[in-house]
């Protein structure tokens, strides 16, 4: 029995190719110019390309009118910094230099302001929605169609695209990275290859999700390479010892990549003499994602008591980057030489221009290949968020229902069945889950990254299941009960669509900048913006021209996001003790927290009564943080779990529950 009669595939395996006729196929590419296939436009193209126009309607409609995040300030505001010319400095706390880039980038080209600043995720967001034409072979048109319109509405996918971080960049890189690997395993070509290299170098250097990605990635890739190696074992083996051989071998398969070159003759005593497409993919995956991994050899030293600081954590990181750049160089160059120096060069240009800023910033060098894994791996016990164990159980029957119970359960049901391609895809949702969950730190725009796989899978089960099903019943062969079953599940698809419609809607349009549901998590209160009108009315009114200063207390982090509403005044960040003393100039416009200057203070003395307003509120998370297995059991039993879910799901929470942190604008007088 073969390993897929084993396995219960229902596809045929990649063609693999002996290293000859490799050779030869190399040599011959080599003295052809490549040809470009342009797409079929058939009217699934152009039903997809209507789709993406929907998309871009919903992702830059009223895109400037919602406040400024604390985060989106951030980055719009270094942006800002880069785009007038103070150049940029890359910082892990921010994550990676291309959104920096981008968002720069589009400022010098329209202007800066909140709608250009979140213009760059709009359009990946609209992008996002063509990407099941690269896998449409295998998704059918069916499925093709299914999956971009649910990336058109997806509740998740919409809001964070219509929002100035990095989330929808790093979608897109991770679907072209999904697609690429699937389609060389299917024609090993070195396009595909090119893509993956592109796609990694263009990942790592957006967010450090990558190293998820990319372990998710080497794990696929490994298990399908131990699989192809047993299948050409000259020994026969019965069906349930291969998988079993199969799954010992996964762990060590990249030993076998990495040596392929060097252990011929042992190979061909085994039978191993043809090379499958995986090994290509482990050596090219492996070796560049293994230049970004120096900063873990800190996990080993840990362990012995080893702390890396100051001139030694220098010297360790030194070697570390200059070993297993080295290391990856040696394995791909004895690999297929050309192939990987054109891998590597193109990864490593688009990495290297990224992260020191076309060579204005050296430091880039060490903050891109060490203090990345560096910073992010000490941030997991700091557990921003403070979320539950269950925080992503609870998200997704709220955000992505119907691709959770559509995607999911169908594909489960068809790996169940054999299908390979819906294992890959479960493999990644399941795989990010399993991460995210367990990571220290939860936050409600790491959904986006659950989503996405959600709506891959569906687009597999509809792509696969309703051609079938309309098939079957309009035969002539299917019973009336298979009509009332149809109908009815229809009419379920329906209301989930509608329901993840009006989600969509309310949370992107409705209240945007309202935190009534936890996927707004915290957010700038809509009464910052029409203040700082004020401010710069008040602060430009000299009729000599001059500016009256400004200063912003430090405390609670004020000073985000008036650094970029106020970008274009004078303005001083000071501590509130700097305040309460007096240091300030006099006649200046001062913004501190609530209460910051007491009622004695004779500085009220000298301004007019100040402006109270919510600088920055959130959405209260005791109650669901305060779930015990206890209480949960009880509430299912009594039905007042059922009923309070009912409930929020219809009107999530009133806004006088909304907690907030407050300020006060003080003008003189």
């Amino acid at each position: 029995m073969s390993v897929e009669q084993a396995t219960g595939s229902t596809e045929q395996p990649p063609e693999q190719v002996p290293e000859q006729a490799t050779e030869q196929a190399e040599a011959s590419a080599r003295r052809t110019l490549p040809r470009f296939v342009l797409p079929r436009w058939n009217w699934v193209v152009w039903a997809v390309l209507a789709l993406v126009l929907v998309a871009l309607v919903l992702r830059v409609w009223d895109l400037g009118l919602r406040a400024m995040h604390h985060d989106e300030s951030l980055h719009g505001t270094f942006s800002w910094y880069f785009s007038e010319g103070r150049g940029y400095r890359h910082d892990p706390l921010m994550h990676g230099p291309f959104q920096f880039h981008v968002i720069a980038a589009f400022f010098k080209l329209f202007g800066d302001s909140e709608l250009v600043a979140r213009l760059p995720s709009a359009l990946f967001g609209t992008a996002l929605v063509a990407t099941p034409l690269l896998l449409r072979r295998w998704l059918g048109t069916v499925g093709v169609l299914t999956a971009s319109l649910l990336l058109v509405v997806s509740p998740s996918l919409l809001y964070y695209s219509r929002f100035a971080r990095n989330d929808l960049f790093i979608a897109v890189w991770t679907v072209l990275l999904i697609v690429s690997v699937w389609r060389y395993r299917d024609d090993g070509r070195l396009r595909w290859l090119l893509v993956a290299s592109a796609a990694l170098a263009l990942s790592f250097a957006t967010k450090e999700t990558t190293y998820l990605t990319a372990a998710l990635l080497l794990t696929y890739v490994s298990v399908t390479l131990s699989f192809a190696l047993v299948e050409q074992l000259k020994w026969a083996l019965s069906g349930w010892r291969r998988v079993v051989l199969g799954l010992l071998l996964a762990p060590f398969a990249w030993v076998v990549a990495a040596l392929w070159p060097l252990t011929g003759e042992w190979r061909a005593r085994i039978g191993w003499q043809e090379r499958p497409r995986e090994v290509d993919l482990l050596v090219v995956l492996g070796t560049l994602t293994g230049s970004q991994l120096a900063a873990a050899v800190q996990l080993p030293l840990g362990m012995i008591g080893v702390e890396l600081e100051g001139d030694r954590e220098l010297t360790i990181a030194a070697s570390m980057v200059t070993a297993v750049v080295f290391g990856g160089a040696v394995v791909g160059l004895g690999w297929r030489w050309r192939w990987w120096a054109l891998c590597a060069g193109l990864f490593y240009v688009i990495y290297v221009l990224l992260f020191t800023t076309g060579f204005t910033n050296l430091d880039g060098f060490g903050s891109g290949f060490w203090d990345s894994l560096d910073y992010w791996l000490a941030q997991q016990d700091v557990r921003r968020g403070e979320q539950p164990w269950f925080y992503y159980i609870m998200m997704l029957p709220i955000y992505e229902l119907l691709t959770l119970m559509v995607g999911f359960l169908g594909g489960l049901w068809l790996v169940i069945r054999g299908d390979r391609l819906t294992a890959f895809l479960l493999l990644w949702f399941v795989g990010t889950f399993a991460v995210l969950a367990m990571a220290g730190e939860k936050m409600p725009w790491l959904t986006v990254h659950l989503a996405l796989p959600l709506v891959f899978l569906t687009g597999r089960v509809a792509g696969l299941a309703l051609p079938r099903m309309a098939r079957w019943l309009w035969g002539g062969q299917a019973p009336i009960v298979a009509w009332a079953g149809a109908g009815a599940a229809s009419s379920a698809l329906v209301l989930l669509l509608v329901f993840t419609v009006q989600t969509a809607v309310g949370v992107s349009f409705d209240h945007p900048d309202t935190p009534i549901e936890p996927l707004i998590y915290t957010q700038t209160s809509p009464e910052v913006p029409p203040l700082s009108d004020r401010i710069y009315e008040v602060a430009l009114a000299d009729p000599d021209g001059g500016q009256v200063p400004v200063y912003v207390d430090t405390t609670g982090s004020l000073s985000w996001p008036w650094a970029w509403y106020l970008r274009d005044l004078e303005v001083s960040y000071v501590p509130q003790e700097a305040l309460r003393d007096g240091e300030f100039a006099e006649g200046a416009i001062l913004v501190t927290a609530q209460n910051a200057l007491v009622p004695t203070d004779p500085i009220r003395f000298e301004y007019e009564e100040p402006v109270e307003y919510r600088h920055r509120w959130w959405f209260q998370e005791s109650g669901y943080k305060s779930t015990t297995w206890e209480s949960f059991r009880t509430e299912l039993f009594d039905g007042s779990l059922v009923s309070d879910w009912v409930s929020f799901m219809d009107d999530r929470v009133e806004e006088s529950t909304i907690g907030s942190f407050d300020g006060e604008v003080w003008f003189p007088k």
